[in-house]
């Protein structure tokens, strides 16, 4: 289907056929001829992420900033695939291309389907560019955001960077299909006062941890865009550092795209680092310091212009900013007729199809880690069995993760999955979970209902004024969280001065005196069956208003909140603090294990744990899910574990005694059933580690220490871990064999035969590691070079090769300030994971 009405309003609004609209001419003659026709406030007006339409020229509103790390969040329903730590866990980039490639047709699909993006009115909403892949390096399990990453080391980061990169924006000659922008450069690694910590970092880590990943995105991914980051770098704020965004990032990486700021980053110039002093200073810095764009509508929307006319920046600043960002929108071909672009033609019946639904499945599936597997008790054995009990945590919910989208299909529980594995074949038990925990928490959408529709959570209203007055917009929210500085964009929460209505029940899961609290900035009122409970409806700070109250298990409880945002760091947030009724509150549990062949408990965290604007404190599963596992293991030993989870957890208590341990990560709208499927054995499980589990949070080094070589990921850590960098099982077994090395100039070429020995066809993960015998000051134990996954028939063999140069071997001395390679003695190791290694060759190196 083609789409012509993008083209049609230019023709009509125009009496003069502009150089700019002339689609045989070059991109930069095309973007010269517009900007010499914009006044300074059109310019100015382009350099926001919410950038109107200027109409006298025919020039359409652009809108900056939706998400795509596993699926588009947002504009509509979308494939959504595992979170982006899982698809780094499938150690597959040519699977993770796929995927994101699948993604952008989504995009462009539903873009075509919105008129070209004339009929998508929302902001952060459009559908040509992309704010992902985040390729922050997870240095440390407790960050909120390491789920959207591709884990701890930057050799994995940078291939699983560069696959995503290129499907996002395609590979046509001419055209951009989306725009991909890698984030946060740079060192964006943690959430408590993000918004102002300065990371002092060597220029030895900056080049060899913190920047590969940002490199090839650009040099070889060809990223169109680059985030900045909030937060500063010796000193200077990632959004005005002159170093990171010209020096490094366009004089020495060759960058030809523009930087965007994190959202809101420019004002925090002045309010958070107190960088400059005044608003048209910050506009100052950041521009001269290579940001082009502003994520929000405060520095450059209000005082650039202010800047320019004191003379602070010159026309050259604004146009060279205007260049870079109006080139990427030449690039998408919004200026040209669709019929031209290949990408106009997607259909958006792409969007959620058989092909897409069946990518996430088996995406889901590459990614799940078989952490332990004790005298084989996976995969079950379905003929062998008659009972089973499926509990826990997450056993009947669908957790995807930050900056989800919403699927076209429902979504695949792992009770679900389960139950659909075995049908009639096994009888399932299904236990609704139970928590033992007495912690004021965000109530779960599982105990919230409305009347609207048969989705979980409360029937919201918002309003964009402070009196609850004209039309809202509406949706359910499965919690009750509206705290728009830590959460991701939201077209819905993305203004102050409003105010918001939430309607529908709480439910509890057990009898018992609870405790309900509203957490919130401003004016708050609270109903509980049509009694008003909370009535502050006035300005305020921060505060918790609580109250008890008696409620019995599976009664519907009215619920009214009422807001208002009188601007500041808005929040309202619904709570509770569920009674501690432990003695026989597992008694259904119980019975249900001890009368049952196998438990299969899902457990894990989730959104109320790791996310944006959230680390964590503890690496450990919370207290009463292990208490829950120890009370079921004293039933039933045959107990299987499957983790839905974002980060590594210290689960040294699951280790010692559950026989069988499997990481299923956030797996997407396809999870459960990619779960059942490696449970019964209809899937050998190849997935591994993307980062290191450690036994305790007191391994770590302090949260604000971003020099790595101090003990940080399996490169620099001596201690014994649970479970190494790359570790993952399988239901098969490998033998490696026939190691050899040969050199010829700078290059090495290295190889082994691997065979399949065992009962099962499976993927291998083979890993590449060296080091060097060589005095090099802060050099890694080890460091990963090369991986490659590869599925064997049972008795089957292959030859893996790895090609590399000394140019890869090179490391970065900080006297010369040059990458240098150190002739000598280094040590190749091919492995199962970084701690597993099962061949070395030693050799030396002119």
């Amino acid at each position: 289907m083609l789409y012509f009405t993008c083209w049609l309003p230019i023709l009509a609004m125009s009496q003069t056929s502009y150089l700019f609209q002339n689609e045989s001419l070059p991109v930069q003659t095309r973007v010269d001829d517009l900007l010499e026709r914009l006044t300074m406030e059109e310019k100015v007006s382009l350099l926001v992420s919410t950038a109107e339409a200027i109409p006298r020229l025919g020039v359409e509103k652009y809108y900056h900033g939706n998400e795509a790390l596993h699926g588009v969040v947002k504009g509509g329903r979308f494939t959504v695939f595992p979170q982006a730590i899982a698809l780094a866990a499938t150690w597959n980039p040519n699977l993770i291309q796929e995927v994101s490639t699948a993604i952008s047709d989504e995009a462009r699909a539903k873009w075509n389907f919105y008129n070209q993006g004339k009929d998508q009115k929302n902001v952060y909403s459009d559908l040509l560019t992309f704010w992902s892949p985040t390729i922050n390096m997870a240095r440390d399990p407790r960050w909120g955001r390491t789920p959207e990453t591709y884990g701890e080391d930057p050799f994995l980061t940078s291939r699983m960077g560069v696959s995503f990169v290129k499907g996002l924006q395609g590979n046509h000659d001419k055209y951009l299909k989306v725009v991909s922008t890698p984030k946060h450069f740079v060192a964006n690694n943690q959430e408590e006062n993000r918004f102002a910590y300065n990371a002092k970092i060597s220029e030895k880590a900056l080049r060899e941890y913190y920047f590969p990943a940002y490199k090839a995105s650009v040099q070889e991914g060809k990223a169109a865009s680059i985030m900045s980051a909030y937060n500063a770098v010796n000193g200077v704020p990632s959004t005005a550092n002159d170093w990171l965004l010209n020096t490094v990032l366009r004089d020495e990486w060759g960058f030809l795209g523009y930087v965007v700021s994190d959202c809101g980053a420019p004002t925090y110039l002045v309010k958070s680092h107190k960088f400059v002093g005044t608003k048209e200073e910050a506009a100052k810095a950041a521009l001269q310091a290579g940001l082009d764009l502003e994520c929000g509508n405060d520095i450059y929307a209000r005082h650039l212009l202010m800047a320019y006319e004191k003379g602070l920046v010159s026309k050259a600043d604004i146009d060279k900013a205007a260049s870079r960002v109006l080139t990427a929108r030449f690039k998408l071909g919004v200026f040209d007729s669709p019929e031209n672009n290949p990408y106009t033609k997607i259909s958006p019946d792409v969007i959620g199809s058989k092909k897409h639904q069946d990518l996430a499945l088996e995406t889901s599936r590459q990614s799940i880690v078989l952490l332990k597997n004790k005298k084989n008790i996976l995969p079950l054995n379905s003929d062998k069995i008659k009972k089973i009990a499926v509990v826990g945590f997450n056993a009947n919910q669908v957790v995807f993760g930050d900056y989800s989208g919403l699927p076209v299909i429902k979504p695949i529980s792992p009770l679900e999955g389960i139950k659909n594995k075995l049908r009639d074949k096994v009888e399932v038990t299904y236990v609704k979970w139970k928590t033992a925990a007495k912690n004021l928490n965000l109530i779960e959408a599982e105990n919230l209902y409305n009347d609207f529709n048969d989705e979980p959570g409360l029937y919201g209203e918002y309003y964009d004024d402070k009196y609850l007055e004209g039309t809202p917009q509406t949706r359910v929210d499965k919690v009750v969280n509206f705290d728009p500085v830590n959460n991701p964009p939201d077209p819905y929460t993305n203004y102050r001065h409003k105010s918001i209505r939430w309607t529908g029940y709480i439910t509890p899961n057990f009898s018992g005196n609870y405790k309900i609290g509203v957490n919130s900035d401003d004016g708050v009122r609270l109903w509980l069956n049509d009694t008003l409970v909370v009535d502050a409806w006035y300005n305020r700070g921060m505060t918790t208003d609580q109250f008890e109250i008696a409620m019995k298990a599976g009664e519907k409880y009215a619920v009214k909140l009422e807001y208002f945002d009188n601007g500041g760091d808005a929040i309202c947030q619904l709570l509770w603090e569920v009674p501690n009724n432990t003695n026989d509150l597992y008694k259904e549990d119980k019975l249900a294990a001890k009368t049952s062949d196998y438990v299969i408990a899902v457990m894990g965290i989730n959104k109320s744990i790791e996310k944006e604007g959230k680390d964590r404190t503890s690496l450990n599963l919370p207290e009463d899910q292990v208490h829950y596992l120890k009370e079921m293991y004293a039933e039933n030993k045959n107990i299987i574990v499957v983790l839905v989870a974002g980060s590594s957890l210290a689960i040294n208590w699951m280790d010692e005694n559950i026989p069988a341990i499997v990481d299923a990560w956030y797996p997407g709208e396809a999870g459960g059933s990619a779960i059942a499927d490696v449970l019964f054995g209809d899937y050998n499980p190849a997935g591994r580690l993307p980062f290191t589990f450690y036994k305790e949070v007191n391994d770590l080094p302090a949260m604000d220490d971003y020099e790595v070589s101090n003990g940080r990921t399996y490169m620099y850590f001596k201690d014994d871990v649970l479970y190494p960098f790359g570790h993952g099982l399988s239901y098969t077994t490998f033998k490696y064999s026939h190691f050899k090395v040969e050199t010829k100039d700078d290059k090495i070429k290295l190889s082994a035969i691997l065979k399949n020995t065992g009962k099962y066809k499976g993927d291998e993960v083979v890993q590449l590691y060296y080091n060097t015998k060589e005095a090099i000051d802060q050099k890694p134990l080890k460091k990963l070079i090369g991986f490659e996954r590869i599925t064997l028939r049972k008795g089957h063999s292959d030859t893996i090769t790895f090609e590399i140069s000394k140019k890869d071997l090179e490391y970065w001395d900080q006297e010369t300030k040059t990458w240098l390679f150190k002739p000598g003695t280094y040590e190749f190791m091919l492995g199962t994971s970084s701690k597993d290694v099962l061949l070395k060759k030693v050799i030396i190196l002119e």
